[in-house]
């Protein structure tokens, strides 16, 4: 089972962001730690290999990590509703699942709108993570960043209108990233996720 786990696992790790903050007063503790865990080239799945995978506790705490889904809801999945799974994530109808397939899979079927946007604030946290100094002092000087703050206590708890004045903050703020983090981002699957909360808060 370990081989499961430590081949297709590793891709759900690795745009695992971390947030560190020792002291609220401290910029140097305050500016978001990202850590990068490495790829994996071999990343399919046969169903055989699915079913499986399915019984590693370990795998599946890294899927609801990675996807914002709780393991709770993912150990939903029975013998025949795995196999239906299965089927309608694999899109390119190839007997497997790549990583992209597994986790739009997963996301789709069960993550719900507060989901999406504490995942959602999570991938933010990362991004202005890495905004120049400058950019990151300002932003902790401003009174968006107590905004900033409240969402991060508690991102499922807010309503409509709250989300989509973060994400419009949000939105200006990624425009200050360099342009390799935002190349990155865009051609990741987080920028998906992005793409989704616009199209629920952007106005």
């Amino acid at each position: 089972m370990d081989r499961y786990a430590d081949r297709f696992g590793s891709d759900l790790d690795r745009e695992i962001i971390v947030l560190r903050k020792k002291d609220q007063h401290d910029l140097a503790s305050i500016k978001p730690t990202v850590e990068l865990i490495s790829d994996s080239n071999n990343n399919e799945m046969s169903l055989s290999e699915f079913i499986e995978a399915m019984d590693d506790s370990d795998f599946i705490g890294r899927v609801a990590e990675k996807t914002g889904v709780s393991v709770d809801k993912i150990n939903e999945l029975d013998m025949d509703s795995i196999h239906s799974f299965f089927e309608s994530a694999d899109i390119d109808n190839s007997g497997s699942l790549d990583f992209d397939e597994f986790v739009n899979g997963i996301i789709q079927s069960f993550r719900s709108y507060d989901e999406d946007f504490a995942h959602f604030f999570t991938v933010v946290n990362g991004l202005l993570g890495q905004l120049p100094d400058d950019k990151t002092v300002a932003f902790i000087e401003s009174d968006g960043f107590k905004l900033f703050e409240s969402v991060g206590s508690d991102p499922k708890s807010f309503d409509k209108d709250s989300r989509g004045e973060f994400f419009t903050m949000v939105n200006e703020l990624l425009g200050d990233l360099p342009d390799a983090v935002m190349k990155s981002f865009t051609e990741s699957q987080d920028f998906d996720l992005y793409k989704l909360i616009a199209s629920r808060y952007g106005g």
